[in-house]
């Protein structure tokens, strides 16, 4: 089976199901099917042909998901993007992507005006939002379009920094997506009767795969949080019934330390589930989340290389861990040995879940992908049950509280471009409940002078906001190792015991 034909079989089945929900926009199954059929014939009657890259840039709202399944069911590759990024990054990735068709929003297609006429090989500009798109879905066929997608086809181009902090496509099939969808969802005994809360953009495999992909093979329903606050979030259970949430660690450590009075005000009854990823979470947070509101917490280790590595299910779990692996692993130090279990060094895996590769990037490829087995440059540790603890990134990419991932070197480039700054480095520095917190430390240049407010609105203007520091201190010097990079480790220890 391949996404399309997952989506058409469920709304086959449960046609008036309510699939989406945000605020007071519901969404059938009948209604997902047809509209994102209607998508997928007028990409077709615009001359996108089967395997085309049509990039996908639109709010965190019900149309990402209809245009997602239009592409997809055209037979296109669809280019996902960080809706969070700023014009320059937007200019980088539609050329590295070879998008022939970009689907967006009035807000961003005004903020990239400036690039878009220069992107080579983009001939049209969909606004999900305008007149025009409004004319063109109406007077589109609603019934699915005769293409010819195989299961290996590939079907995605998921854009993150992960393994090696560089920015660079990741190739996944329809196979590659649905066997993690296949992996995770028995794990969950998600039903049609369950109601999702998601907190995660669907941009993120998180997004993308358990929240929707699994929702929408059981043919459950979704209802979009578009910005995560505790109450937000107590309000939408009650409300919609919901019966699950999706999210990163921080914001479940943010539920976790509501005050009782606050909890027992709504009536969370229907709550059985919370899944988590992105980062590590908290053991006696998480116990107290559960103890809270009396639901199981199920946490799965993965990347967007590799959707789902380790998974700790509704009966196979033990918090302050990742679950255990379902699929092959091995756990090796630098010379590529397996350690001893108990013993920290770096889970490598493979599996139908495995990219296909980095888009036009067979180097990169190569330094990840070996022999069959994925390299993911994360530090983990198996306890004596089998059970897998994530220690952290080998790269020291920082991971902040949403669960995004930043690439420390891309910063600190920003950084010493200002004409005060002469050297930098950029850490995360560990908070049990907020997570990370993106610290930039900067020497200035001898007779210079400059303040924190003002090296963050230099950074704002040429980094995306959630790469922005948190917190900029300046200081006399950097630590560096022998061979003269900056002593991370020895930064980001000695930052943690004098506190933050």
């Amino acid at each position: 089976m391949n996404i399309k034909e997952m989506l058409e079989k469920t709304a086959r089945e449960v046609p008036q199901k309510t699939a989406i929900v945000l605020g007071s926009q519901r969404v059938s199954y009948q209604e997902l099917d047809e509209r994102s059929n209607r998508i997928a014939n007028a990409l077709m009657r615009l001359g996108m042909r089967k395997g085309d890259h049509v990039a996908v840039l639109i709010s965190y709202n019900p149309e990402w998901l209809i245009n997602y399944f239009g592409v997809v069911k055209a037979g296109g590759k669809t280019v996902i993007l960080n809706s969070m990024l700023k014009a320059p990054e937007f200019d980088s990735l539609l050329r590295d992507s070879d998008s022939k068709i970009l689907i967006t929003e009035k807000s961003f297609s005004q903020m990239l005006a400036s690039v878009l006429p220069d992107i080579p090989l983009l001939k049209h500009i969909i606004e999900v939002d305008s007149d025009s798109y409004a004319q063109m879905i109406a007077h589109s066929s609603s019934t699915s379009p005769v293409v010819d997608i195989k299961d290996d086809d590939e079907s995605a181009i998921i854009y993150t920094s992960g393994v090696l902090g560089k920015q660079k496509g990741v190739v996944h099939t329809h196979t590659s997506l649905l066997a993690a969808v296949t992996t995770v969802a028995p794990g969950l005994e998600q039903k049609r009767d369950d109601v999702c809360i998601s907190m995660i953009p669907f941009f993120y495999a998180l997004g993308l795969v358990v929240v929707a992909l699994i929702s929408f093979m059981k043919g459950s329903t979704i209802v979009i949080l578009p910005r995560f606050t505790p109450n937000a979030v107590l309000e939408t259970v009650e409300q919609e019934k919901a019966t699950m949430l999706v999210g990163v660690p921080a914001m479940f450590n943010a539920l976790a330390i509501l005050d009782d009075e606050t909890i027992k005000s709504y009536d969370l009854s229907s709550l059985r589930l919370a899944f988590t990823a992105g980062a590590k979470a908290s053991a006696h947070l998480m116990k107290a989340l559960e103890e809270k509101f009396g639901l199981t917490l199920c946490e799965v280790y993965g990347t967007t290389e590799a959707l789902a590595t380790t998974f700790g299910d509704i009966h196979n779990r033990k918090l302050g861990t990742a679950g255990k692996p379902v699929e092959d692993i091995k756990i090796i130090d630098a010379a590529g040995k397996e350690v001893p279990q108990g013993e920290v060094g770096e889970i490598v895996c493979r599996s139908p879940m495995v990219m296909k590769g980095y888009y036009k990037m067979p180097e990169l490829t190569a330094q990840v992908l070996k022999d069959g087995w994925f390299h993911s440059g994360d530090l983990v540790r198996m306890d004596e049950e089998g059970y897998i603890e994530y220690i952290e990134k080998k790269s020291f990419i920082i991971v902040t509280s949403a669960g995004v991932k930043i690439p420390p070197t891309e910063v600190e480039d920003v950084l010493l471009k200002h004409p005060g700054v002469a050297e930098a480095a950029y850490v995360g520095v560990m908070d049990e409940l907020k997570g990370q917190i993106p610290t930039a430390f900067i020497v200035l240049k001898e007779g210079q002078v400059a303040t924190a407010k003002e090296i963050r609105n230099f950074c704002r203007q040429n980094l995306a906001n959630y790469k922005l520091p948190h917190k900029i201190e300046f200081v006399e010097s950097i630590p560096k190792t022998g061979s003269g990079k900056i002593d991370r480790r020895q930064l980001k220890e000695r930052r943690t015991a004098e506190g933050v």
